[in-house]
């Protein structure tokens, strides 16, 4: 019965600190998940219970600061299963989460709002309905885990029954505490690293090396059924049958998933709305991703505009795309931005580099470089990268 605890425990840990993982090393993306959630529970008690709404859109403002300690202490409480640092209280804890956890999914599968719950971040997907499942699992495996716990062990004065090291001291090794440290130390400092910087890892499909022209295609292609009536007999089809007395009820694609672009919703254009897609797809591009000008100072956009002009004598064209349609010719006229601007939605512009403003760099579609504000690249680098190709 202790292996059998250790095992349930460990593996609840190691799940939890692969998931607190993905989301340390991107804690921007979690925030959007927040945000997301957030305006769904402000919408949903509108009208009912009016100042928990203002309260759940008050929560949009903290998304980033919950972000970094919900993924944090997800990571860390998912080490000290695995270690068995104080096992009974980080057992409640976790049985705290994941009912929070356990919620969350429950709601986005059965009111179908949310369809994707960022519980592994970007790196693996799960359908609403699969989260909630995941949870569920992981539910009964702790409370299997949280009976088999072992009781306080009595004292005499000789020492505990049984032998052994006590479970107060057992719970105090070094070993123990300088894991919890090392795991606090790291998942706060790489949350930090992240956001001053960009996602050491990657998960999202714009990153360096994709070409976004072929993310906009279809990965293969889609093959569909046919389910045809005739004389109240309902027969499937793989090809659509040429005799007309065949009546069509419906069709289903069989790899809807795999027929998908990766980025379905990349679309660039002008104040009027004209698709200029292409234009950041042909040719050397440096883009300028600005996602709200708003939260960006004067000073910020100082390297960005040096880069500019380092980089516009070689065969290369900076282009601003932004998702900030109301304000941005003054703020073109503010920073001294002279570049040409198109508009692209919020969410593909978040998706595309968790900075604002971000630069990327990109070739024949292809993108070669990816920099947070506060890493903006001189223009030397850029003609390196374009002399590696």
């Amino acid at each position: 019965m202790k292996a059998l605890q250790k095992i349930l425990a460990s593996t609840i840990g190691i799940i939890f600190m692969l998931s607190g993982f993905v989301k340390i090393i991107d804690p921007m993306g979690t925030a959007i998940k927040f945000e997301e959630y957030f305006h769904v529970f402000a919408e949903d008690v509108s009208t009912t219970l009016p100042f928990l709404e203002s309260f759940f859109l008050y929560l949009i403002g903290w998304k980033l600061f919950l972000s970094v300690m919900f993924s944090s202490f997800e990571f860390i409480l998912g080490v000290a299963l695995l270690v068995n640092y104080r096992a009974k209280l980080m057992h409640r804890l976790t049985l705290l989460l994941l009912i929070f956890f356990g919620f969350l999914t429950f709601y986005s599968a059965f009111f179908d709002k949310v369809t994707d719950c960022g519980c592994f971040g970007d790196a693996i997907k799960f359908t609403p309905w699969g989260s909630f499942t995941k949870d569920l699992v992981l539910l009964v495996m702790l409370l299997v885990s949280m009976k088999l716990l072992p009781g306080k062990k009595r004292v005499s004065a000789y020492g505990t029954y049984g032998g052994g090291m006590s479970l107060q001291k057992e719970n105090s090794s070094i070993f123990k505490k300088i894991s919890i440290w090392v795991a606090v130390l790291f998942a706060f400092g790489m949350c930090y690293y992240a956001i001053q910087h960009l996602p050491p890892i990657d998960f999202r499909p714009y990153k360096i090396g994709n070409n976004i022209s072929e993310m906009m295609t279809s990965q293969e292609p889609c093959v569909s059924v046919y389910y045809m009536e005739k004389d109240g007999e309902e027969k499937m089809f793989e090809n659509y049958p040429t005799d007309t007395s065949w009546k069509l009820v419906r069709m289903e694609t069989i790899n809807e998933d795999e027929c998908q672009p990766l980025i379905p919703d990349y679309y660039i254009s002008n104040e009027q709305g004209e698709d200029f897609t292409e234009i950041t797809t042909k040719g050397t591009k440096l883009l300028v991703i600005i996602q709200n000008v708003s939260e960006i100072e004067p000073e910020t956009m100082e390297p960005i505009n040096n880069l500019i002009r380092g980089v516009s004598s070689d065969d290369v064209s900076a282009l601003a795309i932004t998702s900030d349609a109301t304000d941005f010719d003054a703020f073109k006229r503010k920073v001294r931005l002279s570049i040409p601007h198109y508009y692209a939605d919020a969410t593909v512009l978040k998706a595309v580099v968790r900075s604002n403003p971000g630069i990327l760099l990109v070739k024949d579609g292809t993108i070669l470089g990816k920099w947070h504000h506060n890493d903006t690249p001189k223009s030397e680098v850029i003609s390196q990268l374009l002399n590696q190709e």
